[in-house]
């Protein structure tokens, strides 16, 4: 039996790279490993309840916020759950400890041990998202140089885009970084017949500034004066939800873009399965879960060609790929764009590779070799 202790931020069903992961356990829960899952928050603890894992919720973070935007609930956070850890290594003989993300993966210097460690790195933030020079320090320090060099044992990427930039920027060089990408339980998506409503698009993840829906909007408020029964959805949550309904109504596109917030699964891959496309414009970007929901369903992609996104679009194949904040661009793609240019068995077939049981495999593979290779050593 192996245990995993796993510390993350917060567990929410709207968050992809969080979501993959507690998926990836739940399927090793049964399959000879206990799970122990430390947060700071989570939305719906019931759904994510499977014998062999337990979540100890910290009830720390606000969930209108994120992490970042709480430097208090930080270093609570950072705290409680460094206190946790070292007891829970204690208690088991063969541990393995998983960090997710930037405040968590900062853990791995606190908790300073002998256990082997992963620490998973969904995304490298860009100083250019930040406004103030305290963030844009705040990034350096803790991304570029405490989370890149932690004193991890493996660390773990979704792309290969992300380790040539962790390759790039960090000072130690012998750490081992390992490229496992999301997955998403393919059987969900692919059976679910596609009926396309015509100019209907729609936007899937957390309302944040590098989700970049301004841009979606105000082509929108282009496309409407020429194309009026152009629809947009936008399915998530997040802080900047009052922006965007004002930035919607000062545009006067109430009747044409649709705010919808959460939505429960079945929702989402409804109104998924009904699009002529998914728009996605987020950058930085770990790798775009959302996409391969998208292309499970049949449904192509318009989305901004940067990495790592282009690793897994296909100009022309997948979706169609355009200029970084290219607004003319976006409004001209999305006006000329005719979802039968694209093969919908084509579009299954690239998402199959991201079965969230063949990833699961491949963390397996992971932790079992880190579990030997500690009872070898030690």
């Amino acid at each position: 039996m192996i245990d995993i202790i796993f510390a993350i931020d917060y567990i929410a069903t709207t968050s992809g790279g969080p979501r993959f992961l507690i998926e990836v356990f739940k399927k090793l829960a049964k399959n000879s490993y206990r799970i122990h899952v430390i947060t700071g928050a989570v939305d719906n603890i019931s759904i994510y309840a499977v014998n062999n894992m337990d979540i100890i919720n910290l009830k720390i973070y606000k969930h209108n916020a994120l992490p970042s935007e709480q430097p208090t609930n930080v270093i609570r956070f950072l705290y409680k759950a460094s206190k946790l850890i070292k007891e829970l290594i204690k208690e088991y003989t063969s541990p393995i400890v998983h960090l997710n993300s930037h405040f968590p993966n900062l853990l791995s210097y606190i908790t300073k041990s002998d256990v082997p460690t992963i620490c998973s790195i969904h995304h490298l933030e860009e100083t250019t998202q930040f406004l103030s020079a305290v963030s844009k320090t705040a990034k350096i320090i803790i991304q570029d140089l405490l989370e890149i060099n932690s004193p991890c044992s493996v660390i773990h990427v979704p792309s290969r885009y992300t380790r040539q930039e962790a390759e790039r920027i960090r000072l130690i060089k012998s750490r081992n970084i390992v490229i496992i990408p999301p997955g998403i339980e393919v059987r969900k998506y692919i059976h679910l017949p596609r009926k396309v409503e015509d100019h209907l698009f729609i936007m899937i993840g957390r309302l944040e500034k590098r989700k970049h829906y301004d841009h979606a909007i105000a082509a929108f408020k282009i496309i409407t004066k020429y194309r009026p029964d152009y629809k947009l959805i936008i399915i998530g949550d997040g802080s900047l939800k009052y922006k965007l309904i004002q930035l919607i109504k000062r545009y006067g596109l109430e009747r044409n873009i649709s705010l919808l917030g959460s939505v429960d699964e079945e929702t989402k891959i409804k109104l998924l399965s009904r699009a002529e496309a998914l728009i996605h414009l987020g950058y930085p970007e770990g790798f775009g879960i959302v996409i391969l929901e998208a292309l499970a369903t049949g449904t192509p992609v318009i989305t901004y060609n940067v990495p790592p996104i282009n690793e897994i679009v296909r100009n022309g194949v997948t979706g169609i790929l355009i200029e970084r904040d290219n607004i003319v661009a976006l409004t001209k793609t999305i006006m000329n764009f005719d979802h039968q240019n694209f093969d919908e068995a084509t579009l299954k077939r690239v998402a199959t590779k991201y079965d969230i049981n063949k990833i699961a495999k491949r963390f397996e593979t992971l932790y079992r070799s880190l579990a030997i290779r500690w009872q070898n050593e030690f």
